[in-house]
């Protein structure tokens, strides 16, 4: 029987110019052989892997684009490299593979499929923001984007702020960057004034924001968030 390869799972950095402090050295010797690799955005993939130190010509490289607009059917032949003896690497745009990022599927195809699933360090947003939040590591849950709607991300934002309270639990989102703003004014609407919110952006970058503080002090000093990517965590106080 052959020997099935590996589907190796790549952290990205989380913006330009931090590859060489966040990303281990030990990891480019993992994927210096790889010439397959399932990808969001085949340039932003080279650029990256290039500030790594990748060094093979990507004329003898593959790379297969695994986005929202990618089917099930296209999906299904993306390990088929793994198949036949051969590792592949999972890639994704910033962070850490398979949260917020669509590469869960390709993992669970490939336990399916009987391939090793290697997952490699890197930056994660999510642990950063919430390391360095102050607030509960034991229980904490994670909720991805909230609702583009604002009534209905109030609403979200009131549920997650009563669980924080009731299961002494960390809740942790994102939003798109360009939302930020707004999505401050609907917290400091939503939620008591003695709830505890972290404002995490920007992480690993020379413009890292990091800040703790109630939602009336909050109110009294709104940061500017506009495009700058980030993690919002609530607890209570």
């Amino acid at each position: 029987m052959k020997t099935r390869g590996r589907l190796l799972l790549i952290p990205a950095d989380l913006g330009s110019d931090t590859t060489d402090h966040v990303w281990p050295a030990g990891n480019l010797s993992r994927i210096s052989h790889i010439r397959h690799f399932i990808v969001e955005n085949d340039r932003t993939a080279r650029r990256f892997l290039r500030k790594a130190g990748f060094t093979a010509s990507f004329d003898d490289v593959a790379l297969l684009l695994l986005n929202k607009h990618t089917s099930d059917k296209d999906a299904s032949g993306f390990l088929d490299a793994a198949e036949e003896g051969h590792d592949t690497g999972l890639l994704s745009e910033a962070g850490m593979p398979c949260v917020a990022d669509p590469g869960q599927k390709v993992v669970a195809m490939a336990h399916r499929r009987g391939i090793a699933v290697v997952p490699l360090v890197g930056p994660g947003s999510v642990l950063l923001a919430l390391m360095a939040s102050g607030f509960s590591g034991q229980r904490f849950v994670f909720h991805g984007y909230l609702p583009i709607d604002s009534k209905a991300r109030i609403r979200a934002l009131q549920a997650m702020e009563r669980e924080a309270y009731r299961l002494d639990q960390t809740q942790i989102f994102m939003e798109t960057p360009y939302r930020n703003d707004q999505l401050m004014k609907d917290l400091l609407q939503a939620c008591l004034p003695g709830t505890l919110l972290c404002v995490a952006c920007d992480l690993t970058l020379p413009t890292e924001f990091i800040r703790t503080h109630p939602m009336k002090e909050w109110k009294k000093n709104m940061p500017g968030l506009h495009k700058r990517p980030g993690m919002f965590l609530l607890f209570h106080p």
